[in-house]
């Protein structure tokens, strides 16, 4: 609307959302004030440390903790005898279910898999006790490579199965094998992905503290689910949910493993309620590397039919995911199968078919990891697209161009029947390519070569599926969780509004993105919205943060939230000023009569009102502004889409890499605040960055990992990563605020872009890339294994 002058008040509305508002987050953090689990200090609390296996696959023979107890600073120790079952709430056809316990009962079955529990006054004696537990080990054959744990006589991590397949399943849409017989080109390959970390900066940790006398477990835990673990503890522990407590107010990154509850999570509850006192443990970062979830751990063979005009028809693919011991509490097998539901992205096709086995090995557990299995999914049909467009010899761009599921088609039922709710592909495309002026990098491409340089240019595209609605999880994934959120909303008589969720941050600016959501749609200023998160006392229910869900399912929420609010504000104000309710509009902090905007009366009195002066309200009102409501959803899923481009230059002599430009155009329907829509999209592609060229868990043939610390293992420091550009466009999202999840996207789409470049790069050398990491290792044995094939 246009600006109302009255008196001195200018009645503009309020545009919070799109707007790049400074994160409220940041004057706490960057002056060190933050609480984090590891803060938490309470009188009289004992330290945990664990005796974790030496072997990747053995049996426990004994154990003996006497030594242990006799130290002067144990208070406790917890056996393998008391651990408890820790059940799955995944069921999908065709899975296995793994006999998971708080401790290792009868078997170790990978390195650092946790024994007995020590408790002692400090951290350090506990170490040292730790120390003293004798466990004698029948050691085992170890197997740590998927593809021979398949092998007939390979190593049995479960003997009553009979062979290592947690699960296989092959799933089949469209017509694949006459797609395949009346194709003019038929391009294949394999793939191998490398197993890495997350590697958050702040590792696990969790201090609890059991209250006798009133009978309340409290937990600070690192977790991105409080609502959850407070579910799952229950339910393993016995203990009355109502009577649990968790905290969860600062998480130093997350991104996925911290989206499970783990063995050694629960053993240290066990503690907290044997021993009556608070206790606490925080993973050391060789624990972390060692025990917490890995991930993107891939063996692929891939075939794409297309027409001699590049036309897409169909694509099929085997792949054997390496799930290590089992896939962690609560996803299981979850990041396999949203892999190959990953694979046609943003494309049409005939026909699609994916063999999928997840297999265990004597490696840590497989856990969710920032993409959560789409960075698989979308590298596989990329690097499809790259194999046919030099096959056919048209441009990488040209041949996506072609195959892009048009606007007029949206929504879109993809081949594997998940539906985008809406999106322009071309549209984007076409913006990203006069940004990222690729046409002018090929000719400077062509100059530079010249030259004598390896420069290379490269493409990748996706759609994420983000905030999945509990029909996706339950029927798609089988997972007994749901996919809404609870908020509470409350206008205080002094005018001022409180947010409570059950999210947890770890980075995502919920303080921000949620207030700015509730201040737009009640008019008043952001700095006057607090949001409360992290406390499963003070919050309604959550299922969390993960699949890039929380502003769309938490925003929606929110948005729904205070539209209750703002319409009892309405009634009251309209009843003040006599007039009817639909005569009065809200800007600016005044609700006003539209035909007259100097009758006004300010949001804060009607706010005083509502609690202090209830003969002022409707006779059909109740006191009060406060709601509880929940939100869904009503689409199986969103979808966002991006583009991402990245220019290379390699050394063919030392197979180092330089990035000397990264774009991305994301699209996620309406950007809520750009400047951290953009700083999720920096870090997303500096994670991958990082596990595409730089990390890689390496295990021995007997199950040793040869590189849990950061001296050996490799993360990319500021050095390493480019400026990246983002730009984005808005597609807005049929849902309740028009939003879609993007967290996640830089992820999915950094992996493809980077293969893609290189092997550009390279092609004058006739290489192709077919394993990560993209190491200098990798990518001279590449160039050898080319010349090697010229010369045969």
């Amino acid at each position: 609307m246009s600006a109302l002058a009255v008196g001195q008040v200018e009645l503009t509305k309020y545009k919070w959302v799109g707007a790049s508002v400074k994160r409220k987050e940041d004057s706490e953090l960057i002056r060190g004030r933050g609480t984090y689990t590891d803060d938490v200090r309470l009188p009289g609390a004992v330290y945990v440390a664990f005796v974790r296996s030496p072997y990747a696959h053995a049996r426990i023979k004994r154990v003996d903790v006497s030594r242990a107890l006799a130290h002067p600073k144990v208070v406790g120790v917890l056996t393998p005898d008391e651990a408890v079952p820790l059940p799955s709430w995944m069921e999908f056809p065709g899975m296995r279910q793994v006999p998971r316990t708080s401790l290792a009962v009868g078997k170790v079955r990978f390195q650092g898999e946790p024994v007995v529990a020590v408790a002692a006054t400090d951290r350090y004696a506990a170490e040292d006790a730790a120390q003293l537990v004798e466990v004698e080990y029948e050691p085992l054959p170890a197997v740590v490579d998927a593809e021979r744990a398949l092998e007939p006589g390979a190593p049995l991590l479960y003997e009553e199965w009979g062979d290592n397949v947690i699960y296989h399943g092959k799933a089949k849409f469209g017509d694949v094998e006459g797609s395949f017989s009346s194709a003019d080109v038929v391009v294949e390959g394999t793939l191998v992905s490398n197993r890495h970390s997350p590697t958050p900066i702040e590792p696990r940790a969790i201090t609890a503290h059991y209250d006798q006398a009133r009978g309340i477990l409290t937990i600070w835990a690192t977790t991105q689910f409080p609502h959850v673990l407070k579910t799952y503890v229950s339910q393993v522990l016995g203990f009355p949910e109502d009577r649990i407590k968790v905290i969860a107010k600062r998480v130093g990154g997350g991104f996925g493993p911290k989206s499970h509850v783990y063995p050694d999570d629960v053993a240290v509850l066990q503690l907290a309620l044997k021993l009556r006192r608070p206790v606490k443990w925080v993973e050391t970062r060789t624990e972390n590397l060692q025990v917490t979830g890995h991930a993107r751990d891939w063996k692929i063979w891939y075939r794409g039919a297309f027409t001699k005009d590049g036309k897409l028809l169909a694509v099929s693919v085997k792949g054997i995911a390496d799930f290590g011991v089992y896939g962690a509490f609560w996803t299981e097998i979850q990041p396999a199968l949203v892999a190959q539901a990953q694979v046609p992205g943003p494309y049409k096709m005939r026909g699609f078919e994916f063999d999928l086995y997840c297999v265990a090995t004597n490696k840590a557990p497989y856990a969710a990891h920032r993409g959560f299995g789409r960075p698989t999914g979308a590298l596989i049909m990329e690097r499809i697209m790259d194999a046919a467009a030099r096959r056919l010899g048209l441009d990488p761009v040209e041949i996506r161009r072609r195959n892009l599921i048009g606007p007029d088609e949206m929504p879109y039922r993809q081949i594997t029947n998940i539906v985008y709710d809406s999106g322009n592909y071309p549209r984007a495309l076409e913006t990203a390519l006069r940004s990222f002026d690729y046409w002018g990098w090929r000719k400077r491409q062509e100059e530079l070569r010249r030259q004598g340089r390896y420069i290379g240019i490269g493409v990748s595209t996706y759609v994420e599926y983000s905030a999945p609605s509990s029909k996706r999880l339950s029927e798609g994934l089988g997972w007994k969780v749901g996919g809404y959120d609870m908020v509470r909303l409350r206008v205080e008589p002094t005018g001022k509004v409180k947010f409570f969720t059950g999210q947890s941050t770890q980075g995502m600016s919920h303080e921000t993105i949620f207030a700015q959501i509730v201040a737009e749609e009640l008019q008043v200023h952001v700095d006057d919205v607090t949001v409360v998160e992290g406390d499963t006392d003070d919050t309604p229910y959550s299922y969390g943060a993960w699949a890039s869900r929380a502003t769309v399912v938490v925003g929606g929420a929110a948005v729904k939230a205070a539209r209750m609010i703002r319409e009892k504000m309405t009634k009251i104000a309209a009843f003040n000023l006599g007039v009817n309710p639909g005569d009065v509009d809200l800007a600016r902090g005044w609700f006003y009569v539209r035909s007259n905007p100097s009758a006004r009366i300010s949001f804060r009195e009607v706010a005083r009102i509502a609690y202090q002066e209830v003969h002022r309200i409707p006779m059909d009102l109740e006191p009060g502004l406060e709601v509880v409501t929940t939100y869904e959803p009503q689409v199986y899923t969103t979808t966002s889409h991006a583009w991402h481009f990245v220019v290379v230059e390699v050394d063919p002599e030392t197979g180092k890499v330089d990035l000397l430009k990264y774009y991305v155009l994301e699209d996620a329907g309406i950007a809520v605040n750009p400047m951290t829509m953009h700083g999720q999209t920096h870090g997303a592609v500096a994670h991958e960055i990082g596990g595409t060229m730089y990390e890689e868990l390496r295990y021995d043939e007997n199950g040793n990992l040869l590189n849990s610390t950061f001296v050996d293992y490799l993360v990319p420091t500021a050095l390493e990563i480019p400026n990246i550009e983002v730009e984005h466009i808005e597609t807005p999202s049929p849902q309740l605020g028009g939003w879609k999840g993007m967290g996640e996207g830089g992820s999915i789409g950094a992996p493809a872009a980077l293969f893609s470049a290189i092997e550009d790069a390279l092609s004058p050398l006739g290489v192709k890339l077919d394993r990560a990491p993209l190491n200098p290792e990798n990518i001279l044995r590449a160039i050898k294994s080319a010349q090697g094939a010229i010369r045969r």
